[in-house]
């Protein structure tokens, strides 16, 4: 009998370590996919995080909450170029003049609480155009042969 009790024991916990005990209706396809939101100023692509700075540069001329915010958000996305850049084919000794220049403009944004003086509003063009100059040097994509894929 209690041969019994105990073979029945180890049946049932072999029972329920099968069927588990999450209630997860599907399977993580990432460890991270649900400890983290994308902000919604994250640059589209390399191109994008030029393009987002200047209309926040257009958007931060005045003393508004929404000034405020682009300033924020300028902020956020220099310190994002340089991981943005690292995922294209940029060549190294292009990427670093990137990641130096993103380091010097974030350290003037934070030693000025992200207000854009006019000296850190000249550096953020300056780093606008780095971003232009760094993107003209990306080799261009490999082209698949016409009808290829047909």
């Amino acid at each position: 009998m209690r041969f019994q009790t105990i073979c029945n024991g180890i049946a049932l916990t072999g029972l329920l370590l099968l069927a588990g005990c999450g209630d997860e209706q599907t399977a993580k396809t990432s460890l991270f996919e649900h400890d983290h939101e994308v902000a919604e100023h994250w640059p589209d692509d390399f191109a994008d995080a030029a393009v987002k700075l200047r209309q926040r540069l257009d958007v931060s001329t005045d003393e508004t909450a929404d000034a405020k915010q682009a300033e924020a958000e300028i902020a956020d996305i220099v310190s994002w170029v340089p991981e943005i850049a690292a995922d294209t084919d940029l060549p190294e000794q292009d990427w670093i003049p990137l990641d130096n220049a993103a380091e010097s403009l974030m350290a003037n944004l934070r030693s000025s609480g992200n207000e854009l003086t006019d000296a850190n509003r000249k550096q953020t063009v300056a780093f606008c155009e780095l971003i232009e100059e760094a993107i003209a040097k990306l080799p261009a994509p490999i082209q698949s042969p016409q009808g290829a894929s047909q």
